[in-house]
C-alpha cells in the first residue's frame, strides 16, 4: 500500500483531540485503504497492535510532537502511561 502527499487530500476524514488520563485506553480501527495519524503534545502514550491469535505485533512509544503514522490496516491500542493531550486524524478508505 502506497500513500503519497496528494493522496492525504482524497478520502473522508475525523480530525479530533485525543485526551486520556493515566491507564485510558483508546481503541481504533483502521480499515483496508485508511489510515490515522497521532500526535502527543503532552504525556506518554504506547500504541500496539495484537493480530489474530498471535502475540502483539506493534508496540511503540511516541515522541511528544513526531506523529505517528498508522497505515496497516487493523485495530489499535492506545495506552497512556500519564495523562495525555493530542491530536488524532482517521481518513477513511471510501471516496467522499
Amino acid at each position: 500500500m502506497q500513500f503519497s502527499m496528494l493522496n492525504l487530500l482524497t478520502g473522508r476524514h475525523q480530525v479530533g483531540a485525543l485526551v486520556l488520563m493515566r491507564g485510558e485506553t483508546f481503541i481504533e480501527t483502521i480499515d483496508e485503504g485508511g489510515m490515522a495519524v497521532f500526535l502527543v503534545l503532552r504525556g506518554t502514550a504506547t500504541v500496539s497492535r495484537q493480530r489474530v491469535g498471535a502475540r502483539v505485533g506493534l508496540h511503540l512509544t511516541p515522541r511528544l510532537g513526531e506523529p505517528v503514522w498508522l497505515t496497516s490496516p487493523g485495530t489499535y491500542c492506545v495506552v497512556a502511561k500519564d495523562q495525555v493531550v493530542g491530536l488524532r486524524m482517521l481518513r477513511t478508505g471510501g471516496t467522499p
